[in-house]
C-alpha cells in the first residue's frame, strides 16, 4: 500500500505501473511517493522522486515490497496442461514468443503469465537481465561468456544452450558484470 502526491497526470501514470505489482494506492498509507515540488507529510516516509525519473521510484518501491515478501518471486507456470510452481533460480531464462513468454528450466519448458519488463523487474534483483528483445538470462546459469561480431556475445547456458546477446544490450552485461 502507497499514498501518492503529485500531478493527476502522474498519479495516473504511478497508478498504472503500480497496479502491475499488485501495489495498492490508499491516501492513508505510511508510505507516500512525493513529486518533486510537492509539500512532504509529516511522520510518513516519504520516496521525493523528479517526474521523468518516476520509473526509477517504481522500482525502488517495488524492491522493497518484493524483499519483505519472498513468496511473491515464485511463479506458477503450466507445462503439459499442469501448473508447476516455479522459483526463479531454477530458469535458466524467459522468452518472448508468439505464443507468449517461456520460462526454461534444466528439465522443462512452461508457458507464464505477465511480460519480459515484468519478469525484468521483479527478478532483475535475482541475477536475471535482458539480453536482447525477447530475452531474459539468469546470469547465475551462464557457464561461459564468447564475444561475437560487433561487439555482441553468446552466453553459453549450464545446459549447453546458447543466447545472443545483442549489440544493445551487450553494453549493459558489460556494466553489470565489470567485462
Amino acid at each position: 500500500m502507497i499514498q501518492l502526491l503529485c500531478s493527476d497526470k502522474m498519479s495516473e501514470r504511478l497508478k498504472q505501473e503500480l497496479s502491475k505489482y499488485y501495489i495498492e494506492v490508499k491516501p492513508d498509507s505510511h508510505v507516500v511517493l512525493v513529486e518533486q515540488g510537492y509539500p512532504l507529510p509529516r511522520e510518513k516516509l516519504c520516496i521525493v522522486f523528479d517526474a521523468l525519473d518516476y520509473m526509477d521510484a517504481v522500482k525502488l518501491v517495488v524492491s522493497g515490497i518484493q524483499a519483505d515478501m519472498p513468496f511473491r518471486h515464485k511463479v506458477t507456470g503450466l507445462s503439459e496442461n499442469k501448473f508447476a510452481v516455479i522459483e526463479p533460480g531454477d530458469v535458466r531464462y524467459l522468452e518472448a514468443g508468439s505464443d507468449g513468454i517461456a520460462a526454461y528450466t534444466m528439465s522443462n519448458r512452461y508457458s507464464m503469465k505477465e511480460t519480459l519488463q515484468y519478469y525484468e523487474h521483479v527478478w532483475g534483483a535475482q541475477g536475471f537481465i535482458r539480453i536482447n528483445k525477447s530475452q531474459l538470462v539468469n546470469l547465475l546459469h551462464v557457464k561461459e561468456i564468447i564475444p561475437w561480431f560487433n561487439s555482441r556475445y553468446v552466453l553459453r547456458m549450464n545446459n549447453h544452450t546458447e543466447l545472443e546477446v545483442s549489440k544493445v544490450y551487450s553494453k549493459r552485461l558489460r556494466r553489470t558484470l565489470n567485462i
